[in-house]
C-alpha cells in the first residue's frame, strides 16, 4: 500500500475509501487529508450527513493508510557520525571530534579574525580520506559579496602537512555568488538539490559533504532605518533560509558552515522586569557573546536570537590585540610564516624573537560539545590552536579571577570598566602585551607587561622581617 507523505494528499487518491465515501466527503467540502484530520468527527458528520460512527471508521482508515511505517532503532541510519577534521588535533577535540555532518554550524567574528581561513581549510580537509580525518567529500562555497580566495586556499593546500594536490583539488569545490536573499533561497531549494542528485549519479564524483555561506549577514545590510517591519521580515527570511539548510543537512548528511559578522554591544536602559523574567539583552548575552576573556563582551553576533535559535553550534572568533612569545613546546608546529591581519597583504616570515598575534576562539554553544575557549594563531597552514590553551568554560571558576587593579594593563583600549571580576585563562596572565596601549602609557611597574612574574620572584626571595626593623630603627625620629 502506498504511504501518504504529508496531509496534502487528495482523498480521491486513497485506496481505503469507497467511491461513495469519497463523493460524500467531497460534497461536504473535504478534498484532502488535511481537511479531514483538522476537523472534529461531529463537524464532518454534520456537513456530510454521514453517521458519526461511520466518520470515526473513515478517519481510522485514512490514518492507517497515511501512517508512517515503524522502524526499529537499529535500522535507522546513523546521523552526524561523520566528522571533518579542522586540521588541528586540539581544535578537533574541543569541537567534539571535528565538524560533524547533519548540523548547522556558525563561525562568527570580527573582520580579520580568521572566519574565512576556517572555511577555506575546511573546504580542503573534507576531501581527505578517513585515515587523515576527512570523509572523501566535496564542498559547495557560496559567497555573498566577495570572491572565493583561491590564492589563499592554494597556499593552505601546499603548506599544511595533511594536505597535498594528490588528495585535494579545486575541482571538488564548487562556487557561486548569491548577492540577494532570493538568489540564495533559489540555490538552496532548486540548484543544490539538483546538483546533489546529478552528482550522486556519477560514481567518479565525490559526494557533497560541506556547504559554506560567506557571509549571511551581508544579505541583510541596509542603509535605511531599522523598523519593526524590517525586523519581522528579516526574521521570516532567516527562518526560511534555516529550514532549507537543515533540510539539506539532515537529508544528505551535509555539514553546513555559515559565516556571520559581529556588531558592537550596546547596553540599553530598559524597563524593570517582573520576578523570574529575563530580558532580551540578557538572553542574547548567553547565546550571542563569547565573554571568555577580557574585551570579548564588546562584540556580539548579528541577526539576533531568531537566527541563534536556528543553529546547532556557534563558534566565536575574536581579535585580542595581544602578542606573545611562544615557547617551543607551545608551537603547534614549526611555524614558517604568519598571516597578517588581512589576507591580501603580503606574508612575512617570522623570527624566534618576534611576538605572534594571538586570537581567541570560543565555543559559545553546541549540541555535540561543551563550551570552551582557546588561543590560536593564523599561519600559512591555516588556523592552529596553541597547545595547552584550551579552557573549558564550565570549569572556569577554578581558573581564578583577575581584578582590574592588578591587571588593568591587559585590557584593550576602552575595556577598563569590564575587567573587574573577569575570569582570564592562565595563558592570558603571563607574557601578555597590549600592542595598542602599552607604548602609550607611562613606564610604571604596574604597566609593564608580564609583571606577574615579580610576585613569584619576591615569594622566593622574601627579605627577613629583621631588615625592615633595622631600617625603621635607623630612621631619624
Amino acid at each position: 500500500m502506498e504511504q501518504c507523505h504529508g496531509y496534502t494528499v487528495l482523498l480521491s487518491s486513497l485506496s481505503s475509501l469507497t467511491a461513495d465515501e469519497k463523493s460524500d466527503l467531497e460534497r461536504g467540502g473535504y478534498k484532502d487529508v488535511s481537511d479531514l484530520l483538522l476537523n472534529s468527527p461531529r463537524d464532518i458528520s454534520r456537513t456530510t450527513r454521514i453517521p458519526p460512527q461511520e466518520i470515526i471508521r473513515i478517519l481510522e482508515a485514512v490514518c492507517r493508510e497515511c501512517a508512517s511505517p515503524i522502524h526499529k532503532m537499529k535500522d535507522l541510519p546513523l546521523e552526524g557520525e561523520e566528522k571533518i577534521t579542522t586540521g588541528d588535533a586540539e581544535l578537533d577535540s574541543m569541537l567534539g571530534g571535528g565538524i560533524r555532518t547533519g548540523m548547522l554550524w556558525e563561525v562568527v567574528g570580527e573582520s580579520a579574525a580568521g572566519k574565512t581561513q576556517f572555511a577555506l581549510q575546511l573546504s580542503l580537509f573534507v576531501q581527505l580520506p578517513s585515515r587523515l580525518g576527512g570523509i572523501l567529500g566535496s564542498a559547495f562555497y557560496l559567497t555573498v559579496a566577495s570572491q572565493l580566495q583561491t590564492t589563499r586556499m592554494d597556499q593552505i593546500l601546499n603548506t599544511h602537512p595533511l594536505l597535498s594536490p594528490s588528495l585535494c583539488s579545486f575541482e571538488n569545490i564548487q562556487h557561486t555568488t548569491v548577492p540577494t536573499i532570493d538568489k540564495l533561497i533559489f540555490v538552496l531549494s532548486k540548484s543544490l538539490p539538483q546538483y546533489i542528485s546529478a552528482n550522486a549519479q556519477n560514481p567518479s564524483q565525490k559526494p557533497l559533504k560541506l556547504i559554506v555561506i560567506d557571509a549571511i549577514a551581508e544579505l541583510f545590510h541596509t542603509t535605511n532605518k531599522t523598523t519593526t517591519q524590517f525586523l519581522v521580515e528579516r526574521s521570516r527570511r532567516l527562518s526560511e533560509i534555516a529550514i532549507l539548510l537543515h533540510a539539506l543537512a539532515s537529508k544528505h548528511q551535509i555539514a553546513v558552515l555559515v559565516l556571520n559578522e559581529v556588531s558592537d554591544t550596546i547596553d540599553r536602559n530598559t524597563a524593570p522586569l517582573e520576578s523570574a523574567q529575563i530580558g532580551y539583552s540578557e538572553q542574547f548575552r548567553w547565546f550571542g557573546r563569547a565573554e571568555s576573556g577580557l574585551g570579548e563582551g564588546r562584540k556580539e553576533a548579528t541577526l539576533g536570537l531568531v537566527w541563534s535559535n536556528q543553529l546547532n553550534a556557534r563558534i566565536f572568533l575574536s581579535r585580542t590585540g595581544r602578542r606573545r612569545y611562544l615557547e617551543e613546546s607551545e608551537r603547534p608546529r614549526k611555524i614558517p610564516e604568519s598571516i597578517p591581519a588581512t589576507v591580501t597583504s603580503p606574508i612575512h616570515p617570522i623570527s624566534e624573537d618576534q611576538p605572534l598575534l594571538i586570537r581567541r576562539l570560543t565555543v559559545v554553544f553546541s549540541s555535540v560539545c561543551d563550551p570552551a575557549s582557546c588561543d590560536y594563531i593564523v599561519t600559512a597552514e591555516g588556523i592552529s590552536v596553541i597547545p595547552g590553551s584550551v579552557v573549558p568554560l564550565a570549569a572556569r571558576s577554578a581558573v581564578g579571577v583577575v581584578s582590574a587593579s592588578a591587571h588593568a594593563s591587559m585590557a584593550p583600549r576602552g575595556d577598563l570598566d569590564q575587567t573587574q571580576n573577569v575570569q582570564v585563562a592562565p595563558l592570558d596572565i603571563d607574557y601578555v602585551v597590549d600592542s595598542n596601549d602599552v607604548a602609550s602609557r607611562p613606564g610604571t611597574p604596574e604597566n609593564e607587561p608580564g609583571d606577574d612574574g615579580w610576585d613569584d620572584f619576591w615569594e622566593q626571595n622574601a627579605l627577613p622581617e629583621s631588615v625592615f626593623e633595622e631600617v625603621v630603627n635607623a630612621m631619624p625620629s
